[in-house]
């Protein structure tokens, strides 16, 4: 956390949580106006530490004050020390202080006159002898600096008499989202950064990506403007500050949207208009069976072919809209949404009304002209958008993040700040807000783990997120947080993890301690980097696996491994504890091959443990790869959710687990308080530390996982820092 940060919190720590965060906005303002010497303080103020100390004063001073002898106040102040000299550079450090309270009384809190020109504020001031906006060397520059919640919006001009082909012409003005302005936003993907064109805003030239502008030239209309908001050009890219502020503030924009514009992109010159008419025919179809008479192309094999390669152009596999982290809230929060697919506009809803009947209902004209890649295909279409439609469901940070980490984004922490609209409003991120455009990978992937943390109130995170090899990792992110670098996990397995995460409780209860979470990061200076946590060492890892389970695999194949697994047992587990001491081996073994766990058929939150039948079955299928048909421990997602990349382990007790691909011989197993799982941790002895600790991540350790091993023990938790 720097200076500033603590400086404002100090000054704030007597106001309530919506003026606090109005005050500091403010006073964030009129410093940076003064660092980038265009604003209207003079040399008495020389840091920001010093000039949010007199704000807090002044702050102080005015709480205490009635509203007539407040303002009483706030004009003897301004009469007896005006601004002096060009954009007031003279005025004293007290005249700003006493700007920056006035302009949130004045405002009300919604910031609509932060800084107003009538008490010669910075606003009004930095105004003045200058155009509203600056477009120069074809860049963005906005001497006009946002406050609060303003956004600028771009006025896309008609073409008029000269057609659809004329330059492209906008003004862009502002707007604050609290009065509810009327705009629609686009949701596209930027394109080639190489491949620019030019837009004419407020009669300078601005280069835009050409994806962008042929979007623009779709949408305009020909005799009335458009407003419309679009992150190129409505978001000034070279200023940290303001892009920072406008990212946090991106779920506001999409939300408030009279609708979003989703584009598509182009069709291919090579596709006949009859087969894009042909295309769209079979959506209303599958939208509304009953009621739209069925297309042609349902008559044969091969004239289905050609309009599902048609209706394939806006398919995951090919479109690249469906691979981009920013789109996901920017469809899923606006309350209309248009696909624009060329010259055609077919409203969202179709869509998912036709992959609607798709998952739900048998339709029997498609069935006779289907293959098996076309079904396919189709299902991958119908995942997106089920998952999209299901998006306002409100995930906690953590599921939201692990469920779209398969998406791409340009820079890395998009992939935390693309999902920032979509979680819930009272969930703070305390951590996360303090991360700017300029923060490394490293520290908002962090920081966003502890804020999941704390969402949950357990160290679930760390359970769902398996960590990468350190060859592929994103650079410096520590072992413990959620690494969101692209890669496919499969949506059974992470199911898996959740489920059995929320049925186990390896823990007994014992909370998270947040104040330790917090304490942490402020005994690192505000790092992040550090998980500070407490809990009780269960055993030291002892032996370990050859090779991991390389989940999914043939049946054969897992079952020879699971094979080599028992005989390690059996061999060193004689060595390590009586017979007499646990049940027996087999039986154990068996229980681990499934979590100890199962699901009850009809009903996925609640779960049974395994019978002796079923472990019977087990056994069989450890022995001779085979299953029984229909056999609910072994359907799709619960044996490999359970082996999947494991290594297993015997602890220096004989206990059996399954841990992850780099456990090693002396790792330490623990559970920590606010845990379901238990998981495994490596001493740092080389620094010469008994509480510092590499994560290595989640494990199962069979007897341990319902909280029986701790109900057995009086054990007293220990602070332990992972890194």
């Amino acid at each position: 956390m720097s200076a500033f940060q603590n400086a404002m919190k100090s000054a704030m720590n007597k106001e309530k949580n919506d003026k606090m965060r109005s005050m500091r906005a403010v006073a964030k303002d009129a410093w940076k106006h003064k660092s980038r010497e265009i604003a209207c303080v003079g040399s008495t103020i020389t840091d920001e530490a010093k000039f949010l100390g007199l704000v807090k004063k002044a702050s102080d001073e005015a709480e205490k004050m009635n509203s007539a002898t407040r303002n009483a106040k706030i004009n003897a102040t301004m009469a007896a020390d005006p601004p002096t000299g060009r954009k007031g550079a003279n005025a004293s450090a007290n005249h700003w202080a006493w700007a920056v309270v006035d302009s949130w009384y004045m405002s009300g809190g919604s910031q609509e006159r932060i800084l107003g020109a009538e008490h010669g504020g910075i606003k009004g001031n930095l105004q003045s002898g200058s155009q509203a906006h600056l477009w120069e060397g074809g860049q963005q520059s906005f001497p006009k600096m946002l406050f609060g919640d303003e956004i600028h919006i771009v006025e896309l001009l008609p073409y008029a008499t000269e057609g659809p082909a004329a330059p492209l012409r906008c003004h862009v003005h502002t707007v604050s989202l609290s009065r509810d302005p009327d705009y629609e936003a686009v949701s596209y993907v930027w394109g080639d950064p190489k491949q620019t064109t030019g837009v004419e805003i407020d009669g300078r030239d601005v280069q835009i990506s050409m994806n962008l502008a042929t979007l623009l030239q779709r949408i305009r209309h020909s005799n009335k403007k458009r407003d419309i908001w679009a992150d190129q050009i409505c978001i000034d890219q070279g200023n940290v500050d303001e892009k920072t502020a406008q990212v946090h503030m991106m779920g506001d924009v999409y939300s408030k949207c009279r609708q979003c514009l989703i584009w598509m992109g182009e069709i291919p010159e090579s596709i006949p208009a009859s087969d894009v008419e042909a295309a769209i025919h079979l959506l209303k179809f599958m939208a509304a069976p009953e009621n739209i008479h069925a297309p042609s192309c349902l008559t044969s094999n091969d004239e289905f072919r050609k309009v599902f390669k048609v209706l394939c152009e806006i398919h995951p596999h090919r479109n690249s809209w469906w691979s981009r982290i920013w789109t996901v809230q920017e469809v899923i929060l606006p309350r209309k949404k248009t696909i624009i697919w060329g010259p055609q506009e077919l409203p969202w809803e179709l869509l998912s009304k036709a992959m609607y009947t798709w998952t739900t209902r048998y339709i029997p004209h498609l069935k006779d002209v289907l293959l098996d890649q076309d079904i396919k295909e189709m299902n991958v279409l119908s995942s997106n958008v089920v998952w999209i439609n299901d998006g306002r469901n409100s995930d906690l940070p953590s599921i939201l993040a692990v469920k779209w980490r398969g998406r791409k984004a340009t820079y890395s922490c998009d992939k935390v700040f693309g999902l920032r609209g979509l979680i819930r409003h009272e969930t703070e991120l305390e951590f996360t807000k303090l991360c700017t455009c300029e923060s490394s990978a490293a520290d908002v992937y962090s920081a966003f783990t502890l804020d999941a943390i704390i969402a949950k109130n357990s160290l679930q995170p760390l359970v769902l997120d398996p960590r990468l090899k350190d060859d592929i990792a994103t650079e410096y992110v520590p072992r413990w947080a959620m690494d969101l670098k692209e890669r496919f996990l499969s949506a059974d397995i992470l199911f898996y993890k959740v489920w059995t995460n929320d049925n186990y409780d390896a823990c007994n209860g014992r909370a998270l301690d947040q104040s330790l979470l917090r304490s942490t990061v402020m005994e690192q200076a505000g790092s992040t980097h550090i998980l500070g946590v407490s809990g009780v060492k269960v055993d030291k890892v002892q032996i370990i696996s050859p090779e991991q389970c390389a989940v999914p695999d043939s049946d054969l194949k897992v079952s020879e491994r699971l094979q080599a697994w028992y005989k390690l047992a059996v061999a060193n587990r004689l060595e390590s504890l009586s017979t007499s001491l646990r049940p027996e081996t087999q039986e154990e073994f068996c229980r681990l091959v499934v979590g100890d766990i199962l699901e009850s058929r009809g009903n996925e939150a609640s779960y049974l443990m395994p019978t002796k039948e079923v472990l019977e079955h087990v056994w069989r299928f450890v022995t001779e790869g085979k299953q029984k048909p229909g056999e609910i421990w072994i359907k799709q997602w619960h044996m490999p959710g359970q082996l999947f990349n494991q290594v297993f382990f015997l602890t220096a007790s004989g206990m059996m687990g399954l841990g992850p691909w780099d456990t090693r011989v002396g790792d330490e197993v623990w559970i920590l308080n606010g845990a379901n799982n238990p998981f495994v941790i490596r001493p740092r002895h080389h620094l010469d530390t008994d509480d510092g600790f590499d994560f290595v991540g989640c494990a199962y350790v069979q007897g341990i996982m319902f909280g029986e091993w701790l109900q057995q023990r009086m054990l007293s938790p220990k602070k332990v820092y992972l890194h």
